[in-house]
């Protein structure tokens, strides 16, 4: 009896994958970016503030190789069709949401802290029917689904630009650290 192995994810999708999910979160890393080293320009070297510019990026290549992993592997557990099948689209999708949840989070965090128990089991219901609502949308609409994938094709250019601040940074950061 013949067996033929069928491949899951597409290489081509993987990478795409990667790219919609780290640009995210490296706009953010730099947006914080942007927002310290003003404060650092007339205290610190030119080399001490590739340092504080250096880390951030490194953290957030790492942040999102491990959030990649973690969404490859559930796509290897769950049925195929459930996650595989949509990957660029849904993975993209469910981590932009979640980053712009973050960034909403951190811009209310004092606030937040003063929040009831419910206030904030309230604010993860919402955070979750946002994240079904979208992964329905996705798998009912295919168009939906490929202008999701397009956009990101798009915007891969610019992800793999910050791949290549990204490998400065961890030079850098390895140079010091010698």
């Amino acid at each position: 009896m013949a067996t033929s192995k069928v491949r899951r994810l597409a290489a081509g999708d993987l990478s795409l994958s990667f790219g919609a999910i780290a640009l995210p979160l490296h706009v953010w890393a730099i947006l914080n970016i942007l927002a310290i080293v003003p404060a650092w320009l007339l205290r610190a070297s030119l080399w001490e503030l590739a340092g504080v510019i250096s880390y951030p990026l490194v953290d957030a290549l790492l942040e999102s190789a491990i959030l990649w992993i973690v969404l490859v592997g559930i796509s290897f557990i769950l049925p195929r069709r459930w996650l595989a099948d949509r990957f660029v689209a849904l993975s993209g999708i469910i981590v932009w949401i979640l980053a712009a949840w973050a960034v909403l989070v951190q811009f209310i965090y004092g606030d937040l802290l003063q929040w009831s128990t419910g206030a904030i089991l309230a604010g993860m219901l919402l955070v979750l029917v946002s994240l079904g609502l979208v992964y329905w949308l996705v798998h009912r609409s295919p168009r939906l689904e490929g202008w999701i994938k397009k956009g990101f094709q798009g915007l891969s250019v610019l992800t793999y630009v910050y791949m290549a601040f990204d490998v400065l940074g961890l030079v850098v950061i390895v140079l010091r650290n010698i």
